[in-house]
């Protein structure tokens, strides 16, 4: 599985050129590829990735997930919302590059942006008065065809960001008080009989993850933020747990995936 990512691909502000897109008025219906940078006719090699989901938001009511309101929340207009997949994993070299510059510039202390921006074709323009003027820096129509990878990005609200946030660091830590209250019964008990319902099938899951119990005991590997590269973590609970950095949630379910790849 290639780099997954989500960010802004347009939104309904001024740009670097001083044009604003009317999101209401983009052409979607044949959005799908990723290319690194503009190109006017993209060739073979230049197509890294595909966009697999993209939605317009055009409010924060229209937001249905974490992803969606926090590209509202940074862009604050209404604004085209994508997630993608890039074919890193495949040994494409310009796919490859690309991912490592993503996961590059998204330490804080590297001062370069990789962000997004929208190819395609402008089919109606209009000036300030709302009347059609093909010199008009309005753009109300518009049809999307492309997402590009850039460190230029005209609009400076299109952002992209890394989906799969999670990456293995050598740092140790505890595991949650469930996990490690379960293991220590099941290591004391003489027979499964001496542990009790609910821990008993904690122990079951526990013992289906790849590290062995010998590791668990032991504490076993933390994790590292891709986006800021902190790894020290203190997991409480199944609740949601934040980078004590950058402060980018994570799941209990998105922690054990990454733990035991």
């Amino acid at each position: 599985m290639g780099m997954k990512i989500f960010g802004v691909l347009a939104a309904e502000n001024k740009d670097n050129s001083g044009e604003t897109i009317r999101i209401a008025g983009m052409d979607t219906s044949k959005l799908g590829p990723l290319v690194d940078e503009h190109h006017e006719e993209p060739s073979f090699f230049d197509h890294i990735g595909s966009i697999t989901f993209h939605k317009k938001i055009m409010s924060q009511a229209d937001c249905e997930n974490d992803r969606q309101k926090r590209a509202w929340t940074r862009t604050g207009v209404p604004l085209l919302y994508i997630e993608g997949e890039l074919c890193d994993d495949q040994d494409h070299a310009n796919a490859k590059a690309a991912a490592a510059l993503i996961r590059f510039s998204s330490r804080p202390d590297i001062p370069l942006n990789v962000g997004l921006s929208v190819d395609g074709g402008i089919a109606e323009k209009q000036n300030e008065s709302g009347a059609q003027d093909e010199n008009g820096k309005i753009l109300t129509k518009t049809v999307a065809l492309r997402g590009s990878l850039t460190s230029k990005p005209c609009n400076s609200k299109c952002f992209l960001e890394p989906m799969n946030d999670l990456t293995k660091s050598d740092l140790t830590a505890p595991p949650p008080a469930a996990y490690w209250a379960a293991l220590k019964k099941a290591r004391a008990a003489h027979s499964f009989n001496d542990i009790g319902g609910a821990e008993f099938q904690l122990y079951l899951k526990l013992t289906k993850l790849k590290k062995s119990l010998t590791d668990y005991f032991g504490g076993f590997t933390s994790i590292r933020c891709k986006k800021c590269g902190d790894g020290v973590r203190f997991f409480k609970s199944d609740a949601m747990n934040g980078c004590p950095r950058c402060k980018n949630h994570f799941s209990m379910t998105e922690i054990w995936q990454s733990l035991n790849k």
